[in-house]
């Protein structure tokens, strides 16, 4: 007589795992008709199931005694009877099939709904301007993509251009975006306030890189300086925006600063004060109308171009 090493527990494990059914062991417990408990006893060898479970549990994952108890497979044997016994077995595979399904469809809901929830308290506790009106700097560059025209108050250009020694120039984080608008045909007007008004070699700076970028004619066209003499007391950006791919490319931001929008196209906004914010002060549209005609009440007394 050959003894054959019992291999029950191994068999088991590797059928519910191959089965996919590691996480969600409802079907084989109705189908069973075993607890969870049992079930985990049962594939950790702490008991073994009576032969009436055991010929549940061949007859569930399709495999023969032999299989299960010793992982010998068998040959199949010829079955002359009804095709009932098979077309069932389709059907219970089927509604298994569906079930794991709807399980799964139900966990990947579950897991949508905790990232919703999870973004949705980031929001609700950042300082953001769907709660405090402010805008951050990565969210102003972004809008800016979709100007149409620019005018900028500018009491420092280190956001454009960052000055090296020796003379030389860098470009800031707000560059790129500059050359592409200017590129495509966007108004950039910079109204140079404070100390920057004094400080010719700056703007000689960024001329020179943007120019570098876009051309000479394309700078010259679409890009002015003037210098104003008035005491400005901060710095200040107004966007006219192209909203319609805005909404349709950024629907987030859109949304975020929709209320914000004179006339639906124009976003104002007042520049930080100082270096160790990165956030903005975003203008009501009552304000942003305000803002808009005192530019141009300042960029025409200011008269000289730089």
């Amino acid at each position: 007589m050959v003894d054959r090493k019992v291999k029950l527990e191994e068999m088991l494990s590797s059928l519910i795992e191959r089965g996919g059914y590691s996480r969600n062991r409802q079907a084989i417990l109705e189908s069973v008709g075993v607890t969870a408990a049992a079930l985990s006893q049962y594939v950790r060898g702490h008991t073994r199931p009576s032969f009436q479970r055991l010929v549940a549990l061949a007859d569930f994952f399709g495999v023969s005694l032999d299989y299960l108890v010793y992982g010998e497979p068998v040959s199949a044997p010829s079955d002359n009877g009804s095709p009932a016994r098979y077309v069932e077995r389709a059907l219970a595979d089927v509604r298994t099939q569906a079930g794991r399904h709807s399980d799964l469809m139900t966990r990947i809901g579950r897991v949508l709904a905790d990232h919703i929830d999870v973004v949705a308290r980031e929001l609700a506790e950042s300082r953001t301007a769907g709660v405090e009106g402010l805008i951050e700097q990565d969210e102003a560059l972004r809008v800016e993509r979709y100007c149409q025209q620019a005018d900028i108050v500018a009491t420092d250009l280190g956001p454009d251009v960052i000055a090296m020694p020796g003379g030389d120039a860098a470009a800031g984080q707000f560059f790129q975006v500059v050359t592409a608008n200017l590129a495509k045909g966007c108004k950039y007007r910079f109204l140079l306030a404070g100390e920057l008004g004094t400080r010719p070699e700056v703007v000689t700076r960024f001329r020179g890189l943007v120019a570098a970028v876009v051309g000479g004619d394309q700078l010259n066209e679409n890009c002015s300086f003037r210098r104003t003499v008035l005491p400005v007391m901060g710095g200040a950006g107004l966007y006219r925006l192209d909203v319609a791919p805005l909404a349709m490319e950024e629907p987030a931001l859109f949304t975020q600063f929709s209320k914000y929008l004179l006339n639906g196209t124009w976003l104002g906004y007042l520049i930080r004060p100082n270096q160790e914010s990165n956030t903005d002060m975003l203008m009501s549209p009552s304000h942003t109308e305000r803002a808009c005609w005192a530019f141009d009440a300042l960029w025409n007394a200011a008269g000289a171009h730089v």
